[in-house]
Order: C-alpha cells, then sequence, then structure tokens
C-alpha cells in the first residue's frame, strides 16, 4: 500500500548484491517512495552529491569502503535522517557496532521485502514528525559573518568559517550559482578535491535544513556546480 504523500521518502539503497537490490528497490518504490539504488559507497559520493536524502538502506559487505563507515558518514551528515542497516552478519558485536554507526535499524538477511517495506513506513512517520516547518515565504536566512551565525524563524546555527564563506559566496552569486572550481578556489589550497568540498557542502546543508530550511536549499547541477535555492541576508 503506497504511503501518504507526507509520508513519502528520497531513499538512497545501497546494495552490491544485482537482484537483491533490484527486489529490494521496487518494494520501496511501490510504497511511494522516490529510490536510487546503488551498488557501492564511492557511487553514492559519484551520484548523490547534495541531493536530499531522508533515508538510506545499506548493505555492510560493500566493495571498497565498507558499510559501517559509510553509515558513520551518512549520520554525520544527516543527523535526523533514518538509516536501516541489512546485513548477513549476525553477531551482537556487529550489531552493536552498527548502532554505533548512527544505525535506527539492524536487519539480518535474509530480508523479507515487505518487512522492510514496513520498517520504513515507521521510520517515515518519525521523520515526518521531525520535520521543521520552513521559513515564511520570503523571509530570508540572516547570516552574521562577525559570530558565524546563521538565523531564521528564531533559530539559529553554528556555522564554520569554510561554511559561511561557501554560503555568502553562493549568496551573492549571479543566479546565487557557482562552479566547483570557483568554491575550492575560494577555500584554499586546504580544500582538497572535488569530493571534500562535496562534504562540506552536505554539512552545510544539513545545518540549513536545522533552521527550517527546505529539502532542495542546496542543489548540485550536473556539469555546473552548486545553486543556493532560498534568499539569505548577509551582515
Amino acid at each position: 500500500m503506497p504511503s501518504s504523500a507526507a509520508h513519502r521518502l528520497h531513499i538512497v539503497l545501497v546494495e552490491d548484491h544485482d537482484l537483491l537490490r533490484e527486489v529490494l528497490r521496487e518494494a520501496l518504490a511501490a510504497h511511494g517512495h522516490t529510490v536510487v539504488a546503488l551498488s557501492s559507497a564511492e557511487a553514492v559520493d559519484d551520484e548523490i552529491g547534495t541531493a536530499p536524502v531522508d533515508l538510506m538502506v545499506l548493505d555492510i559487505n560493500l566493495p571498497g569502503e565498507d558499510g559501517f563507515s559509510l553509515a558513520a558518514r551518512y549520520r554525520a551528515a544527516h543527523p535526523h535522517g533514518g538509516l536501516v542497516l541489512v546485513s548477513g552478519r549476525v553477531s551482537l558485536g556487529d550489531k552493536l557496532a552498527g548502532y554505533a554507526a548512527g544505525a535506527d535499524l539492524y536487519m539480518t538477511k535474509p530480508i523479507e521485502p515487505l518487512e522492510l517495506g514496513a520498517a520504513v513506513a515507521a521510520l517515515a512517520r518519525r521523520i515526518a514528525a521531525g520535520r521543521q516547518l520552513p521559513p515564511e515565504p520570503g523571509a530570508p536566512l540572516h547570516l552574521h559573518m562577525r559570530t558565524l551565525l546563521l538565523q531564521a524563524a528564531g533559530k539559529e546555527v553554528k556555522l564554520s568559517h569554510g561554511e559561511a564563506a561557501l554560503l555568502s559566496a553562493l549568496a551573492r552569486a549571479p543566479g546565487q550559482r557557482l562552479e566547483a572550481w570557483q568554491l575550492l578556489e575560494l577555500l584554499g589550497d586546504n580544500a582538497g578535491s572535488k569530493g571534500a568540498l562535496e562534504v562540506r557542502l552536505t554539512r552545510l546543508r544539513a545545518k540549513l535544513r536545522q533552521i527550517g530550511a527546505p529539502d532542495d536549499v542546496l542543489r548540485s547541477l550536473r556539469n555546473h556546480g552548486y545553486q543556493l535555492c532560498t534568499p539569505v541576508q548577509i551582515d
């Protein structure tokens, strides 16, 4: 049965077994969720960028970076998102490691698609209830460069110097768009690769959402760069 509109999620499914990945993708999509199905942690970095993610369903035994490491990275960037770990590992130690990495739920294989759908539905209700209302239409965010405080609708969050610089540059750019090389140049020699830039932007996006900004407040534009999708006043 499809979920209500309020409970439909943007889900990233990471599973390296091709057939199981497709079965689980179809089961989650049947509930009305938008599902991006990938085979590795590296594919997550390449394909998702700063796109909205409400919940991740993640296999632990992945090629390259393992599921525990990816889970910890996801949890750091999405403190209020859902995280389901799926694994053939059944030991208590593995389960504890999964919960320590930030999992909301640890499910052991073989997994029934109906059970996964029910678990995701329960998490969707929690995520929907925890979502903050966006700022009033036309009411921009307010960034104080001296204190590094970002404020909106009575809420505030502290940014790092790098995050404030990125947000300020995007807010002032034509169309609020900048290319990746421009943002890397802004951050200086210590910024590193495009992947490191995406980590910074993911953290910034998470902080924007903490004060009620919409899910698509910071978009990754294929073959261009990034766009800020809300007004920001800067002083």
